[in-house]
């Protein structure tokens, strides 16, 4: 039944209403990171679902609605044109609206750590080769530019020219790929440390704001206030303004909570067990196995390594023309492996940091 509404009604209403538009205003930053528009993407979407569930909405009736009359303040002369209108407030959308904005910035902050765990440790070891392949090029130039003058003054082949042109190409080459698989990945935090547990966490939030979403569904707890008032055919002494306060609990409720524990054990499991297809990349034992798979090629690019190291060492003692140019031969293959053996050891080292060994 309407019923006058007071000044202490009226007041809530209004400072409801404000703070709903002040939350609206209020939007969410996303996290500072490798700028690929997931976190945009995610944080939008979520305020544009809180902004319909913070925001209150407006209600209404024009026409001959029927009407039982009961108070015999209200004279009943037939028929009357009557018009029902106001505000709706769902409070309960209140909830709602932060914990939908809470669960977005939650899965931004999942992407971000699993783009450290997945890219930052790339990023790290492609750096380190990068470094040994640009450290490189300035000395594969000057060879480029004795091997001209020496083709030149013909004291080596044609063949000889375009093998040492060939193997400066593929070094710039090499040089050209690792910078563009650099600038798909996001740069690596200056700490890695715990950046897989950051990532689980991160998910497991996103699955409890999910629980808390299902949970509030059950829940409908809202405020009306406006104006019933007939336009003809009544008369009365009856105030127009009204205030109803309603309450809807679902039932359901009282299953969801084990529900919902249910779903968190289950997300955890799967997540840490890598079936997952977001995290099939995130897990400690894939990482461990990346890592001991990659431990026994740096064993091995290290003894070439050495190996090729003392070749050059013992052509640069021996002098000559044909030392000189197989040094040459034996300087270009000492710089790829250096470059595979500096990218294995320091992805090797940024996997260790992320899962903590």
């Amino acid at each position: 039944m309407p019923f006058p509404m007071s000044r202490s009604t009226l007041l809530v209403a209004t400072l409801l209403l404000t703070s709903s538009t002040s939350a609206l205003a209020d939007d969410d930053a996303p996290s500072p990171n490798y700028d690929d528009g997931y976190c945009d993407y995610v944080q939008g979407v979520g305020s544009a679902q809180s902004a319909l569930q913070l925001a209150p909405s407006l209600f209404g009736q024009f026409g001959y609605i029927e009407q039982t009359v009961t108070s015999s303040s209200v004279a009943t002369t037939g028929p009357a044109l009557r018009f029902v209108g106001g505000v709706k407030y769902k409070l309960s959308g209140i909830y709602e609206g932060f914990a939908t904005r809470s669960r977005a910035k939650a899965d931004c902050d999942r992407h971000v750590a699993l783009n450290q765990v997945r890219g930052g440790t790339a990023y790290r070891a492609l750096e380190a080769r990068n470094k040994i392949l640009e450290g490189a090029l300035p000395e594969a130039a000057k060879i480029l530019a004795a091997t001209d003058e020496d083709f030149k003054a013909h004291r080596i082949t044609a063949q000889e020219f375009t093998a040492t042109r060939l193997r400066i190409e593929e070094l710039r080459g090499l040089a050209v790929e690792t910078r563009r698989q650099m600038s798909a990945l996001p740069p690596a935090s200056d700490n890695l440390a715990g950046s897989l547990k950051a990532f689980q966490r991160a998910d497991e939030t996103v699955e409890a704001y999910e629980g808390k979403l299902r949970m509030a569904q059950a829940f409908d707890f809202s405020v009306r206030f406006g104006l019933d008032a007939f336009l003809e055919g009544q008369s009365g002494s009856s105030s127009p303004v009204f205030a109803v306060a309603s309450l809807d609990i679902n039932i359901g409720a009282l299953f969801v909570g084990s529900a919902n524990e249910r779903a968190s054990t289950g997300r955890k499991k799967l997540v840490r067990s890598g079936h997952d297809p977001l995290a099939v990349d995130a897990t400690a034992d894939r990482l461990r196995v990346v890592v001991e798979t990659e431990s026994k090629r740096l064993e091995e690019t290290a003894a070439l390594e050495g190996d090729l190291q003392k070749q050059l060492d013992v052509l640069a003692r021996v002098g000559g023309d044909d030392s000189r140019r197989f040094r040459l031969t034996i300087w270009f293959e000492w710089i790829k492996v250096s470059a595979e053996h500096a990218y294995l050891q320091t992805h090797i080292a940024a996997i260790k940091q992320v899962i903590g060994a």
